[in-house]
């Protein structure tokens, strides 16, 4: 989905990660309302996602949905010919929140420059460790 949105982009591993994460928790960011309820987890599920990521990512690639290229920085990741369509196959309300989220992150999170986003997930997961350490106590 987020393929989709972005397209014709082409997203590293790293970037797809961030965006994963960002889709469902979109206020995160000053964006529309999450999908998903804020926790204190979120700096862990970031880095859960990763693995997930991939994985889906494999799994996509073997029904053309994706198409994997290879460049000086990594391998980059671009919407397949039949992505749309079967974008357009998922009908449920949760994912139609969830293409309206792709396309807002796709128009103002993706044309960031990777330290701009760096810079962005840096400072919210500072802040949702000093919420996490403010709301149970936690000292350092």
């Amino acid at each position: 989905m987020l393929l989709t949105a972005c397209y014709p982009a082409r997203l590293g591993l790293r970037r797809l990660v961030v965006l994963d994460h960002l889709v469902v928790h979109t206020a995160d960011v000053d964006g529309p309302a999450s999908l998903h309820p804020q926790e204190e987890s979120r700096t862990a599920e970031l880095l859960v996602r990763r693995g997930l990521v991939s994985a889906g990512l494999s799994l996509m690639g073997t029904k053309q949905l994706i198409i994997r290229y290879a460049t000086p920085d990594g391998f980059r990741f671009e919407a397949g010919e039949e992505a749309g369509s079967f974008v357009d196959l998922l009908r449920s309300e949760y994912t139609s929140k969830l293409k309206e989220r792709a396309a807002w992150l796709a128009a103002v999170i993706v044309p960031l420059a990777d330290d701009e986003i760096d810079a962005l997930v840096k400072d919210r997961m500072d802040r949702w460790a000093t919420e996490f350490q403010s709301d149970y106590g936690v000292s350092t």
